[in-house]
């Protein structure tokens, strides 16, 4: 039976046999970009800032204008507690798919060693399968952010899942020692389970809304530290807190962003890959 699929919204969504991937506009967007826009346009509503104090002072009589000292700082520490509480969500949610990638390799050789207890030709097909399990495992991460292998990669190696299940159970019906299946067949729920559970944690994302506030945020702030400039612009100032402001962005989205960027998750995935050792 051919997978039924349906024409994807956007390029970044892709649906078959019922999976649905779809990744938001802020999701696909290339977080060196990201970083590199927030950048330039810290820089402009800086100066914008600046330009329009300076009109209101041509305009008012006493060429005053009001001190946005106690706002400004009122703003800068609004900022501060979202970037921080930003960071915390990314930071904790990498946590998690870390250890969880982490548990599904151990939940794998679990299940590699444990049908050591079959018989010869019971424990080749079951290795045949794992074997190929492994690698729609390995192929699922190295799909990288394309929506249509990513949705592939996890159905393939759902389908796999599901033939060594019922190999497996195939076999507890024909055979009267019950330790063999006793000892398997939770080992190989959890190794199923998983999957699940891993793919929610890797979909599981700042939501964009909180992401956009802070966007808006950083561009106010940077209005009124514009607006707030007495004198001439200090170039030195500006930069320097446009780059530290962007390059923190910068990270709290890399680190949001498992398959991609920088702070990536290759590490743990390679005790994934460890274990094409235990076919040897």
């Amino acid at each position: 039976m051919v997978p039924e699929r349906q024409k994807p919204r956007n390029k970044n969504a892709f649906t078959q046999s019922g999976f649905m991937l779809e990744l938001s506009l802020l999701q696909s967007t290339p977080t060196l970009l990201i970083a590199i826009a927030l950048f330039i346009l810290l820089i402009v509503f800086y100066i914008l800032g600046y330009r329009m104090r300076l009109r209101k002072i041509s305009r008012s009589k006493d060429h005053t204008v009001d001190d946005l000292g106690a706002i400004n700082g009122m703003l800068l520490g609004l900022l501060a507690l979202l970037l921080a509480f930003s960071f915390s969500m990314s930071n904790s949610r990498y946590d998690t798919r870390k250890e969880l990638v982490i548990e599904e390799a151990n939940n794998i050789g679990t299940v590699i060693l444990r049908t050591d207890v079959y018989p010869d030709s019971m424990r080749q097909l079951l290795r045949s399968q794992l074997k190929d399990y492994v690698e729609a495992r390995i192929a699922f991460y190295q799909a990288g952010m394309d929506a249509e292998k990513i949705v592939e990669t996890y159905l393939k190696g759902s389908a796999i899942s599901s033939k060594i299940w019922s190999t497996v159970a195939a076999y507890a019906k024909t055979d009267n020692i019950t330790t063999k299946t006793s000892e398997l067949i939770p080992a190989l729920n959890a190794m199923i389970d998983i999957t699940t559970t891993r793919r929610a944690a890797g979909e599981s994302t700042i939501p964009d809304s909180i992401m956009y506030f802070l966007f808006i945020l950083c561009l106010c702030s940077a209005f009124l530290l514009g607006y707030d400039v007495k004198h001439k612009v200090d170039w030195i100032v500006m930069i320097s807190f446009s780059i530290m402001l962007s390059a923190t962005v910068f990270t709290i989205i890399d680190l949001d962003r498992p398959r991609s960027g920088l702070i990536d998750m290759d590490k743990p995935n390679k005790k994934i890959i460890e274990l094409r050792e235990m076919f040897k």
